[in-house]
């Protein structure tokens, strides 16, 4: 665990899980930009580093890191404890980490099962139950999630990726209903396909998809609400690409306007 100027700032600090690549990655960057305090886990320190490092250098922005498997409760108090360590209150969580195997139910072994529900459902309960008691004491403080396309639509050889993802929605959505009285907003971010490096696969192999940057400064636009006002919900995706399981028109590359 690094900390670096444990003034939180007017901000407020931001926790971000699965930051240290990918959409996590690019959601810190875009928020350490607009000036938010951030909190980053993940489960490799050579990444979480060069993420802290970046910000640093750029923005000079408090950043403090934490090396954690979200999916094992036991190493998230760890994370909390030393991460947390001085901040009263969060004004964000992107609850962000996660993963995914194609592999047919009939195909799918337990553990592959449990590679892809751990951090993607059980990390994400993990994550919310040490977050809410510092959410709470912020009025108009922001939960986003991280959710998918596969949320609302069943992939053939996705079992437990959709599964995961539609538990998810509804876990954000119980939370909605136990801490909007509190003044915390959740909004569910729903993407579709987006250029990362998710299930090995290496940015650029996928130009037709949504890049990280967009998908994290979607992140952003969120924490640039006004307080009172709550975004329940945003699917997104590329012009040039669709969103579910259907073929749809795609678009050619947009140019500025």
């Amino acid at each position: 665990m690094s900390a670096a100027t444990p003034a939180s700032g007017a901000r407020g600090w931001v926790l971000i899980t699965g930051a240290s690549r990918g959409i996590g990655r690019a959601a810190a960057l875009a928020l350490a930009g607009a000036g938010y305090p951030v909190i980053l886990w993940a489960r490799t320190a050579a990444d979480l580093d060069e993420v802290a490092g970046t910000i640093e250098q750029r923005w000079g922005t408090p950043v403090r890191t934490a090396v954690v498997d979200v999916a094992d409760p036991e190493r998230v108090d760890e994370a909390a404890a030393a991460s947390l360590e001085g901040v009263e209150s969060l004004r964000g969580a992107v609850v962000n980490a996660g993963g995914g195997i194609w592999s047919p139910l009939e195909e799918m072994s337990t553990d592959d099962w449990r590679q892809v529900l751990g951090p993607n459902l059980d990390g994400a309960f993990h994550t919310l139950r040490t977050a809410l008691p510092y959410l709470r004491r912020r009025p108009g403080s922001q939960i986003v999630g991280l959710a998918s396309d596969s949320s609302y639509n069943s992939f053939a050889g996705r079992g437990a990726y959709c599964a995961s993802k539609a538990g998810f929605l509804s876990l954000l959505e119980t939370a909605r209903r136990e801490v909007r009285e509190d003044g915390v907003r959740v909004t569910a971010l729903v993407p579709s396909r987006v250029d990362t490096y998710f299930r090995g696969k290496q940015p650029g192999s996928r130009p037709e998809a949504l890049t990280m940057a967009e998908a994290g400064e979607m992140v952003a636009s969120v924490f640039a609400l006004p307080p009172r006002i709550e975004v329940r919900e945003i699917q997104f995706s590329s012009l040039t690409s669709s969103f579910g399981m259907f073929p749809e028109v795609c678009a050619t590359e947009p140019t500025d306007v």
